[in-house]
């Protein structure tokens, strides 16, 4: 084929390869001007005249070859000292003058020249420099420096030569950078985005790549670059012509998704320069809101509109399509385990009826990957060492999603010898004791995971906070079996060197140091720094508490402990209504202060006013008084409730003192006064314990007991426990009408299971006998029902009658009283401190005349809800009776507003 027949058969494609070299140079963000030159060579460096009482040949031939490589190096010129010497004479004076040195040939970019001596003082050396200007001859610069000794001669000359390039190599330097043409973006804005500064070495590489820069912020249809001079330098120019601004964005075509919520997600917001970027965002956005909600085929197209000039509107249209669910998951390569067991472990699910309750069979991306993990997670605690699960796939079919996981097991391995050697602090029975790994079957690495933060913190309670476990995990593959060997290094005993507290604006530092249960100079335990944040939190002070153990700077067996809390209002003015099944309609008033001044004081004020019962309180608590272990506080109140058979008013006040005497028990003591006068009775129907009662007016009374509280949290916690035993005194020797004793027991467990849950169970009994005929009270005997004791049943319903015959008699109380509660808690919404719980309740009341016993229990079950709400801990609670006598009914809603759960 000739050159002729080529050209003719690709004349199409030679003709366009033309067109974008001739016209690619003029399309948007190009420089407006051919690149200049780069820096040049401008500067001529003739070899230094030596003056040297020594060997002046060889001190000439040193200096020539350090002036050469310091020359090449700074990208000037230089002759040596041979050329030089042809056209001037060394031995005259030196440097010569302008009009001698242009004898010398030199290049047409040539612009000075410098010539120079170097003197030698004894150890010292002087330089000397003059620079010509060959273009203004009238024009010298002289430039000295001093070298101490031989060795510091070439920093000093390549210091002098910097100060030539400086001079010489003014002209190629920024002068100014100018932004052009914005009119609403800021020039600072764009000044960030370039790396060029003034006083830089002008770059058009550098200059490229910062008009890049400014055209990446998404804000110009166009950006060039002018490069002009003055006397000073190079004046750069950036000229951008911006984009429109965005008058309004709308959304359209949203039908299954509220319009707000797409609007969050929005990166686009009116009255901003119109950007590309945050409008594809925002699409990306919009699609990954629909597939959450389960829209898989939603298509989301911006569409612009140019109402006026610099103007655009942007409408996000939506095509929504059907929604998608999960129809199956399926499971391959399972042998072990049945694919409905690993159904269990994963948190996506199939669609059924409850769908569109529980968002059941959407399928989301990140939990789908974390469904992957925990099949992993799986396998590996149940002795497949090697098991793998590969990338979930997701196969759409019209409406319906398909999801595979694929799993390789591998081979099962069951737990070998178990053994522990290094440091050992404690025996090695004790060690070996404290793991679990032992326990299992089949090697689990959760569990193995479990044993060394148990070993860890077993180390650092006795000191040993940077004591390193490592386990060494040998297999046998014919055996199947995994050996595990912990080997222990306790490292250094480590001290507490300071407490710093950090965050608190209102609570002293004191407050919180009391409830530290470590100390400045002590051994560090971590198993009390753990109690110290439990301490914390329960005073419920404090929104964020983070008790961070550091490294002290002075040594390194010193440990700061840092702690970082964040406050949160403990003071509460609320007034609210509500309804209770024990007073009806009520209506309630509270000022509060649980810190009050900063002290870790607790002062409240309380009113409620019911259908039944109207109650008054005023209390004081300090927690330490006088910065002792010492509780101290009062209460004085004024309560009158409407029973059955008779109206109640007490008017009294409490002292109460309380005293830690071991760990987390606690030594209490009441001292109490309080008038009671009974009314409303009818004398003919009512009982005669009820009418005995009306003579005891006065009750002189102390409480003595003992409690225990090892809960995470005062409300909702989700472990721990709480004891409490109480002897009740009146009468006797303290005076009054009243004369009895009360003893009465109550325990409290808290159980955490997984997925948030807890169990929890309650029990409490009583007993209560009068010192003399006639002392006690009938509102001291025991009733139980109501929503703190007996679900299910009205409050005080469950009681001996006063004639057991006539359901219709007078409910007279027991001196006998036992129940249980068994409850299992679920978060609905955890945020929010919503929970739910089913529960069982069973208990007794006994009169005098039966023995304790178990025969005729009281029973009920039901469900509820409780939620932290900000007019404090609300219960909502259903209860079924489960074998109703004549007068009571079959179920009951329960409610109360304040108090614990």
């Amino acid at each position: 084929m000739n050159i002729i027949s080529f050209i003719k058969k690709n004349v199409v494609v030679i003709v366009s390869l033309l067109c974008c070299c001739v016209f690619y140079p003029l399309t948007a963000g190009a420089l407006t001007e051919p690149d200049p030159l780069e820096l040049s060579n401008n500067t001529l460096i003739l070899p230094f005249k030596i003056n040297t009482v020594s060997d002046l040949e060889a001190a000439e031939q040193k200096n020539d070859l350090l002036l050469a490589d310091l020359v090449a190096s700074k990208r000037f010129e230089n002759l040596s000292r041979k050329e030089v010497s042809s056209l001037l004479d060394y031995s005259d004076l030196w440097p010569p003058a302008i009009d001698d040195l242009t004898k010398i040939p030199v290049s047409e970019n040539i612009h000075y020249i410098a010539a120079g001596t170097i003197t030698q003082l004894g150890n010292r050396f002087s330089i000397d420099i003059i620079l010509f200007d060959l273009i203004d001859t009238s024009s010298t610069k002289t430039i000295f420096g001093e070298a101490l000794t031989e060795q510091d001669l070439p920093s000093a000359l390549s210091d002098l030569l910097d100060e030539i390039f400086l001079h010489t190599s003014r002209f190629q330097r920024i002068a100014e950078i100018r932004i052009a043409g914005n009119k609403r973006i800021d020039s600072g804005a764009i000044l960030h985005h370039i790396k060029n500064r003034t006083g830089d070495l002008y770059n058009s590489v550098q200059l490229r790549s910062d008009l890049k820069s400014v055209f990446r912020m998404g804000y110009f249809v166009d950006v060039k670059i002018a490069v002009d001079e003055n006397e000073e330098g190079k004046i750069i120019t950036f000229t951008v012509d911006e984009k429109e601004v965005v008058g309004s964005v709308t959304i359209t075509g949203e039908k299954e998704v509220e319009e707000e919520d797409i609007k969050e997600i929005l990166t686009l917001s009116p009255n901003t320069i119109l950007n590309t970027q945050e409008i594809r965002e925002s699409t990306a956005n919009i699609k990954a809101l629909y597939k959450e909600k389960g829209y898989y085929d939603t298509e989301v197209e911006a569409k612009l509109t140019f109402p006026k000039e610099e103007r655009v509107n942007v409408d996000f249209q939506i095509k929504e399509g059907e929604k998608v669910f999960v129809k199956e998951i399926y499971i391959q390569g399972n042998k072990t385990f049945s694919t409905e067991e690993i159904k269990e472990i994963i948190a996506t699910t199939s669609k059924d009826w409850l769908s569109w309750l529980t968002s059941s069979g959407l399928l989301k991306r990140d939990l789908l990957r974390q469904d992957a993990s925990r099949i992993g997670a799986f396998y590996q605690n149940n002795g497949f060492i090697e098991a793998k699960v590969g990338e979930p796939k997701v196969d759409q079919q019209g409406e319906w999603l398909y999801v595979t996981f694929n799993i390789e097991e591998g081979d099962r391995y069951k737990v070998g010898l178990i053994d522990v050697t290094g440091d050992l602090v404690f025996d090695r029975e004790t060690i070996l004791k404290a793991t679990q790994i032992g326990e299992e079957r089949y090697f689990n690495r959760k569990t193995l995971r479990d044993d060394i933060m148990q070993l860890t913190d077993m180390y650092a309670s006795k000191g040993y906070a940077f004591a390193e476990i490592s386990p060494e995990v040998k297999r046998d593959d014919e055996e199947k079996r995994v050996d595990i060997t912990f080997h222990a290094a306790k490292g250094d005993l480590v001290h507490i060197n300071r407490i710093i507290v950090k965050g608190n604006t209102r609570t002293r530092d004191k407050i919180i140091r009391r409830n530290m249960t470590l100390d400045e100079q002590e051994i560090f335990d971590a198993t009390a720094l753990k109690g110290s944040t439990d301490r914390l939190r329960r005073l419920d002070y404090f929104e964020e508490i983070n008790i961070t153990p550091e490294p002290s700077a002075l040594q390194d067996n010193l440990m700061d402990i840092i702690v970082d809390v964040k406050e949160k209002p403990t003071g509460t003015f609320s007034v609210g209504a509500g309804y209770s099944s024990v007073d009806g309609m009520m209506f309630m008033g509270e000022i509060s202060q649980d810190n009050f001044l900063g002290r870790g004081q607790r002062v409240a004020v309380q009113a409620n006013l019911g259908g039944s019962s109207t109650r008054y309180n005023v209390s004081f608590t300090e927690p330490h008084l006088n910065d002792s272990k010492l509780l101290f506080g009062f209460d004085l109140y004024d309560w009158e409730r409407d029973y059955d058979d008779y109206d109640k008013q007490s008017t009294g006040a409490t002292v109460r003192f309380g005293y830690p005497i071991w760990k987390r028990w606690n030594l209490f003591f009441y001292l109490g006064y309080e008038d009671t006068q009974l009314s409303n009775i009818d004398e003919l129907t009512t009982s005669q314990l009820v009418l005995d009662s009306l003579e005891i007016e006065t009750t002189h009374f102390y409480t003595v007991g003992i409690t225990r509280d090892t809960r995470n949290k005062r409300y909702m916690p989700s472990k721990g426990s709480q004891h409490r035993i109480s002897v009740k005194k009146a009468g006797d020797f303290m005076g009054g009408d009243s004369a009895f004793y009360k003893v009465e027991a109550m325990t409290s467990w808290y159980f955490p299971y997984k997925w948030d849950t807890v169990f929890h169970v309650k029990g409490s009994v009583g007993y209560v006998e009068e010192s003399d005929e006639k002392t006690l009270p009938v509102y001291e005997r025991f009733y139980l029902g109501g929503i703190n004791t007996m679900r299910g049943f009205e409050s005080g319903q469950i009681s001996p009658l006063d004639d057991p015959d006539d359901p219709n008699s007078d409910r007279i109380g027991g001196d006998k009283m036992g129940y249980m509660n068994f409850e299992y808690i679920f978060p609905v919404a955890k945020d929010a401190g919503l929970s739910a719980l089913v529960f069982y309740d069973t208990g007794f009341v006994y009169g005098e005349e039966e023995d304790w016993s178990f025969k005729d229990l009281r029973n009920s079950v039901g469900f509820g809800f409780r939620w932290l709400s900000p007019m404090g801990p609300l219960r909502l609670e259903w209860g079924y009776n489960i074998d109703p006598k004549e007068d009571e009914d079959q179920s009951l809603w329960d409610f109360s507003i304040g108090g614990g759960f």
